[in-house]
């Protein structure tokens, strides 16, 4: 139905205005530039030494990290952009989309992150930055671009300038790892619930090989995590174990009270220490291992000093 001029008019009044833009300041804009990046995106249950290598001949990639002065007040309470609302803008105008990013450091993903940050709930007592980082592909020679970001209510821009090449971060640099305690045996008891409920259960090795239940300590040495959170982050699938020659063993599970999980989420505070035990299968014979997170060797494990029983 077509609208009559009066109509349409009166209308116009009374639609909603289009949201107005705030302008974001950035207090830090830096970035990292690799010849080469390992993807941890799909590593889970891979084996050690098997990886994944990002590299692409004529380019760099370019690691570009943002802290933003978080624009709260009364009337902003979330500011949010896309991926696709953020672009890296070269000196002869091309526009590159990120390709990737970190959301725990030294451990890319191939998933362009996004914008969405809240106004902290104590506001105005309290503040919050917003932190993002995004990986470019970025032709060689090219020494400064410009970082845009442009959604329905945020928009930013700023100069980034191009570093010389560098290593990539280890991700088991912002933590330590101990092996505290070592138990072998052949049969874990395990259950599932408590009390009249319970189901009980049992894990057997195979033939010609034994459960190493490994209790590892975990110190947080610095945040590992994107955004700007002072905590170290981890799942049990980031850990491989290996014999003296590189050799993957199975990991088997974490405990979690009587049960064995396949992967637990944790975290720990920078300067504090946590406990983890892990179950791996591992020859009978074997009386020494290499415990890894990620593809860095962190601990050597005396398996030799654990007597084997029967159960658990």
């Amino acid at each position: 139905m077509k609208l009559s001029l009066p109509l349409a008019a009166a209308l116009s009044l009374i639609a909603p205005p289009a949201l107005a833009q705030t302008d974001l300041a950035a207090i830090s804009l830096t970035a990292r530039a690799y010849v080469q990046v390992v993807s941890w995106q799909e590593r889970s249950f891979r084996p050690a030494g098997l990886t994944e290598v990002i590299r692409a001949p004529g380019h760099i990639l370019l690691d570009v990290r943002a802290v933003l002065d978080g624009p709260w007040s009364d009337t902003i309470e979330r500011v949010q952009a896309g991926s696709r609302d953020i672009r890296l803008v070269l000196p002869d105008g091309r526009e590159l989309e990120p390709e990737g990013g970190f959301q725990y450091w030294g451990q890319l993903s191939l998933i362009p992150r996004s914008i969405s940050a809240r106004r902290p709930r104590d506001f105005p007592e309290a503040d919050a930055d917003i932190h993002w980082n995004g990986l470019f592909l970025v032709p060689e020679g090219v020494s400064q671009a410009t970082l845009t970001i442009a959604s329905d209510d945020i928009r930013f821009s700023g100069v980034v300038t191009v570093p010389k090449t560098s290593t990539p971060e280890s991700a088991a640099s912002f933590a330590s790892f101990t092996p505290r305690d070592v138990r072998r045996f052949r049969v874990a008891q395990l259950q599932d619930g408590n009390g009249d409920g319970a189901v009980p259960s049992t894990l057997t090795a195979l033939p010609g090989t034994v459960l190493a239940d490994i209790e590892v300590e975990v110190s947080g040495l610095a945040g590992n995590n994107a955004d700007g959170e002072d905590r170290f982050n981890w799942s049990t699938s980031d850990f491989r174990l290996t014999d003296p020659q590189g050799t993957t063993l199975p990991l088997v599970g974490e405990r979690f009270i009587r049960r064995l999980l396949d992967s637990q989420f944790n975290g720990v505070e920078v300067g504090a220490s946590t406990e983890r035990r892990m179950l791996w299968l591992v020859p009978e014979g074997l009386t020494e291992a290499r415990l890894l997170f990620g593809e860095t060797e962190v601990a050597t494990v005396d398996l030799a000093g654990a007597a084997v029983t029967d159960t658990d």
